[in-house]
């Protein structure tokens, strides 16, 4: 997905604060204040916070505007998708089904799940659900796969045999929401029952998460959730994003809805050794099985507040200013959040927005609370990361005006352009469509329609940046029989080639 100018914007709060009478108390307004510099910093609509002390929700606000043209506010109870922070979820549900004996981590997944198949012997022979659900394979992302895709599950998992490893298998880090889903379709294999429902029943359900679901139609029904918007250009305008990358098959590695109310169930349970409301929902080995490190995930260390990052189960452990945490992030279609355990202090902090201009700040945004919750030293972690944004737009500008400064003059297509027009098939990424309308060329991919402009010679490109909807790069080639026959396209792994099928 495009990353988007920066804008001020000023915003103030919205939606009742619930707090009850603890040690932090005098805490909260300077958490407030912060949270309304940040917004204001960062050009974010609408924010939500819950900050859980040992077994209670202490604090939960929501700040700014779910539905900005509405000025309809954000609170507690307002739905945000919390993206890739569902992969705990998964994680805790594979853990629970290994207590039960009903699952072994380290037995290939292939013992469950004979339909998974890998581009090579050894991946097939030796990747384990918990190689998967620590990012070990060496598998790419491949998240062209899945986003915005017409696909079921069943067909998403069918591509995985087309993912070519990047490193060998458990040399490396590779982030892959791919390997979630598979995780996900092992612990259906399991149990005879889909995804959804075993998380609902092992997990939602006992916790009382009632608001909580998986699709855009039970958020609608709430009444109470929230739009994300986007940066169409250099002004301090903020418009609603339109296209959805979202799809049912990522299911376990990122399609939870939920609010902080729901949330904080979570987040007690987890601290609490897997009680809440006094009833065991989950064995406490399932939940200490998350938190053992499986892979290096950051092996730079950029900041001295943070050591390494190593990811678990379905989340990332380190230490924060001498404090062990395990954290993740969440992004999807504009929605950003972060969820943040100190375990030692009871403490957990989850934070979600809606801003594109402000995703890139997601990884640091629950350390400024965590900051002023526990009186530490202040760290300037707002003023870095928008160092980093603005260097990262000047990045991704120089990379597009280099793009079309290469475009070689007076160049023409070796077909007239009515001849590029046909069908094209991927065996990984489906099939994408060249149409002629109002004499243009238009990509069609997904149920969205991409104006091609000509680069030189027989590549094209678009250029969606004002319409929040993602780039691509085509190039043409011709057959032997000097016929449009196919063409390559870059979706963010290797490139991808579409074979004309009409």
């Amino acid at each position: 997905m495009r990353k988007y100018l920066f804008v001020a914007f000023l915003i103030g709060f919205s939606g009742a604060a619930f707090s009850q009478t603890t040690p932090f108390d005098k805490k909260f307004p300077n958490i407030d204040k912060y949270i309304d510099s940040f917004m204001k910093a960062w050009n974010i609509p609408g924010l939500a916070m819950g900050i859980v002390y040992k077994d209670k929700l202490i604090y939960a606000k929501g700040y700014g505007y779910r539905d900005l043209e509405a000025k309809l506010p954000v609170t507690a109870t307002t739905i945000f998708p919390i993206a890739s922070n569902t992969k705990l979820f998964t994680a805790t549900a594979a853990t629970m089904l290994a207590v039960e004996g009903k699952l072994n981590l380290d037995k290939p997944a292939r013992t469950y799940l004979p339909s998974l198949n890998f581009s090579n012997d050894e991946l097939n022979a030796k990747v384990t659900v918990r190689d998967m659900l620590s990012h070990r394979t060496g598998l790419p992302r491949y998240d062209a796969i899945w986003v915005a895709a017409p696909f079921s599950r069943k067909e998403v998992l069918e591509k995985i045999v087309y993912m070519k490893p990047q490193f060998g298998f458990r040399e490396g880090y590779i982030y892959n929401n791919m390997m979630f889903v598979a995780s996900g379709a092992v612990e259906e294999a399991v149990t005879g029952k889909s995804w959804e429902d075993l998380i609902r029943e092992k997990l939602l359900q006992p916790l009382a998460m009632n608001a909580t679901g998986y699709t855009d139609e039970e958020t609608r029904k709430s009444g109470n959730f929230a739009w994300a918007y986007y940066a169409p250009d250099s002004s301090n305008k903020l418009l609603k994003k339109t296209f959805n990358a979202q799809c049912p098959a990522l299911g376990p590695a990122g399609i939870i809805k939920s609010n902080v109310e729901d949330m904080s169930h979570w987040m007690i349970a987890q601290l609490n050794q897997g009680k809440y409301n006094g009833v065991q929902v989950i064995p406490d080995a399932a939940i200490k099985e998350t938190l053992i490190p499986q892979n290096i995930a950051d092996k730079d260390g950029r900041w001295p507040e943070l050591s390494n990052g190593l990811y678990g189960l379905g989340r990332i452990i380190q230490t924060y200013k001498g404090y062990k945490i395990a954290t993740h992030t969440g992004s999807i279609d504009g929605y950003y959040s972060n969820l943040t355990f100190i375990p030692s202090e009871g403490i957990a902090v989850f934070m979600v927005h809606n801003s594109v201009p402000a995703g890139s700040v997601r990884s640091m945004m629950a350390f400024p609370v965590v900051d002023r919750l526990m009186g530490l030293s202040a760290s300037p972690w707002s003023e870095r990361y928008m160092d980093d944004y603005k260097k990262g737009l000047a990045a991704e500008k120089k990379a597009k005006d280099s793009i079309l400064a290469t475009a070689v003059k007076n160049t023409r297509p070796s077909h007239p352009l009515k001849e590029f027009v046909g069908q094209f098939s991927s065996p990984i990424y489906g099939e994408m469509g060249v149409e002629w309308t109002n004499d243009q060329l238009y990509l069609v991919y997904r149920g969205n329609k991409f104006l091609l402009k000509h680069l030189h010679y027989d590549q094209f490109y678009t250029d969606e940046s004002a319409l929040d909807r993602p780039d691509f790069r085509v190039h043409f080639e011709t057959n032997m029989k000097g016929e449009v026959g196919k063409m390559n396209v870059w979706l963010g792994d290797p490139v991808a080639e579409f074979v004309r099928i009409k």
